[in-house]
């Protein structure tokens, strides 16, 4: 995370408390919820995707598990390109 970004979420957790942070991160994810499934404008999804991803990296923060979450971000994607392309085989 570059330094700018980490002072500035650094900054907001520390004003607002952790709590606080995990009800807005919480906050912030039913909203993106909501406008996906109304199919809202891709402006306004856009939006949401940008809150909830701020709202992410602060939980890493809060956590202190942005490693972990690396880790799992991997594990994932690799499982993910194994079912995209097994997809492909032809029987």
């Amino acid at each position: 995370m570059e330094n700018v970004r980490k002072r500035i979420l650094v900054a907001a957790i520390q004003k607002y408390g952790q709590s606080a942070q995990q009800f807005k991160a919480i906050e912030e994810l039913s909203e993106l919820i909501r406008a996906l499934a109304r199919c809202d404008d891709p402006e306004n999804i856009a939006e949401e995707m940008a809150d909830v991803r701020i709202m992410l990296d602060q939980l890493e923060l809060i956590f202190r598990n942005g490693q972990k979450v690396a880790r799992y971000e991997v594990q994932k994607l690799r499982r993910l390109d194994q079912r995209v392309h097994a997809a492909d085989v032809i029987e």
